[in-house]
């Protein structure tokens, strides 16, 4: 079959003609319509006194704490020898002097019979003594007392009785407190004890215990 021949006959519907140019009139194309989606809302301004949860964790302020500072006790006793006391000499108190050569008496305690008694030691000469029972006792180990300047004073006491901040150094046997007291004695000034029930202080001096209804108590100053 030669393809120089006309086309076959169409069947069915007529196909699409082209629509045909009037003269004179112009032709505008049609226009697409592409579908719109809607667009959303503007953010709308917060609400006062809104809630929110959130899941971050607010650490607390941190709030510093006052720092206290502790007053350490003025007082302290060492414990001592008649061979060793020098070494405490910067810090010893000083509670008295010999009269008889003018070195001076530190104020101790000592263990004696159960109880705890006020004394002296005459540091130069390294001896130790306690008034207890008549007698001046001469102890070999004992406890020195270590003050800082200003940290103490003495007062007036008489008949047993002290001042409210005296110093409690000793105890007797059964349990009554003894204080630290000195008196001048043949021109010395010598430490020794308060003891209240008996209405007097007592010093060692010698080789004797001796009372006096009046005499100085050593106390904290306090403030």
């Amino acid at each position: 079959m030669s393809g120089s021949g006309p086309p076959p006959p169409y069947f069915g519907h007529h196909p699409p003609q082209a629509t045909p140019m009037q003269p004179g009139v112009t032709y505008v194309p049609t226009p697409v319509y592409v579908p719109m989606y809607p667009q959303p809302p503007p953010p709308q301004p917060t609400p006062p006194n809104a809630t929110y949860v959130t899941n971050v964790y607010q650490h607390p302020p941190v709030v510093a704490e006052p720092i206290v500072q502790l007053r350490e006790d003025p007082i302290d006793w060492i414990p001592a020898s008649s061979l060793n006391a020098r070494s405490l000499e910067y810090k010893a108190f000083v509670g008295g002097k010999e009269g008889w050569d003018g070195s001076p008496l530190w104020v101790i305690r000592a263990r004696h019979n159960n109880e705890y008694v006020p004394g002296k030691l005459a540091i130069k000469h390294r001896s130790a003594y306690i008034p207890y029972g008549g007698q001046e006792v001469q102890v070999q180990n004992f406890e020195v007392l270590c003050t800082t300047p200003g940290a103490v004073r003495w007062l007036p006491g008489s008949n047993g009785q002290v001042p409210v901040e005296a110093i409690a150094a000793g105890n007797t046997v059964s349990g009554e407190p003894l204080y630290i007291a000195k008196v001048r004695h043949r021109g010395s000034i010598t430490p020794g004890k308060v003891h209240p029930s008996h209405g007097c202080c007592y010093i060692s001096f010698g080789g004797m215990e001796i009372p006096y209804k009046t005499y100085e108590v050593l106390c904290k100053v306090v403030g």
